[in-house]
């Protein structure tokens, strides 16, 4: 009697949110250099948010001592303090660079070959989305290495100046001010799922469970938690603005980080959202460093064959 073969490990293509399908499967196994893509991109990722949280943390500490003159704290203001340090240009092109892959990983999350369901098409758009956002971020980072001269609040003053005239555009339109509502309520539900995804601990299923470096498992899961609440809070007050610029009519409701953590610090209980989110940004940054090789960008799968 022969005894039948174990099933072979092979392996599935995972992100932060699994497109899964045979397909993609395969296309990893021929090109493992994907594998390492995402990786560093991870890496560079977790960068800017644990310096923006740092920065977030500056504003509230700031506000509670009444002098608001903190730096701007957002991802620009972050990728801006990145200038202001020893070798700073250096670190900008490095920071670029690994910010142009974690891009360049996204697109390729949305090219694999995946399923066609609804929820893997929403996903592509996530990732087309956050690719848009981490190749600004990587410009920003160029500009900033080419002019180091170019302060953080110039910066940052330009991207809440597109947003509000994105806002203003949009309210413009037929409709418009119906448009910047629904996109309002997206955005905070958005932070709801964020903020849920902490609580649930569901992030953990992309994540091969075991402590890393001096990192016990039961941290790595905490620090998790916090980050994603963070976020969720992050985008909550975001989209609330966007709410309030469609309410009122007004596209200067419409605000990005920084001036949306500033406008609410001025309240006791605002400083305490500002220092949730700071705490959750930093810890989120960290968390992303320290989990760039445990996370499952590949898992094991029996299903299929090697």
């Amino acid at each position: 009697m022969t005894t039948p073969l174990a099933p072979r490990q092979v392996h599935d293509w995972h992100g932060p949110d699994n497109l899964g399908s045979d397909g993609a499967a395969a296309f990893v196994r021929r090109h493992r250099w994907v594998v390492t893509l995402g990786r560093v991109g991870w890496v560079a990722k977790g960068v800017v948010y644990a310096l923006t949280g740092v920065l977030a943390l500056t504003l509230a500490t700031d506000y509670i001592g009444a002098t608001h003159d903190s730096d701007e704290a957002n991802q620009t203001g972050a990728v801006s303090k990145v200038a202001q340090q020893p070798f700073g240009t250096t670190l900008l092109w490095l920071l670029a660079i690994g910010l142009f892959i974690y891009a360049a990983w996204r697109i390729v999350t949305v090219v694999l070959p995946a399923d066609n369901d609804t929820a893997a098409w929403l996903n592509r758009i996530g990732y087309t989305v956050s690719a848009i956002v981490y190749i600004g971020l990587a410009l920003t980072a160029i500009s900033l290495a080419r002019q180091p001269g170019t302060a953080a609040s110039e910066t940052s003053q330009q991207e809440d100046a597109t947003i509000e005239q994105f806002t203003a555009d949009v309210l413009g339109w037929s409709g418009g001010r119906l448009l910047v509502g629904v996109l309002g309520l997206v955005v905070i539900a958005i932070g709801f799922v964020f903020a849920w995804k902490g609580i649930s601990a569901s992030f953990t299923k992309h994540l091969e469970k075991r402590s890393v470096g001096p990192f016990d498992w039961e941290v790595v899961k905490a620090m998790g938690r916090i980050g994603w609440v963070g976020r969720g809070v992050m985008m909550a007050l975001i989209g609330w603005f966007l709410l309030r610029a469609a309410v009122q009519f007004d596209a200067t409701e419409a605000r990005g980080l920084d001036d949306s953590l500033r406008r609410v610090a001025d309240s006791s209980v605002g400083v305490i959202l500002v220092l949730v989110v700071a705490v959750g940004l930093l810890v989120y940054g960290a968390f992303c460093i320290i989990t760039a090789s445990s996370v499952k960008l590949v898992a094991s799968d029996d299903r299929a064959t090697a």
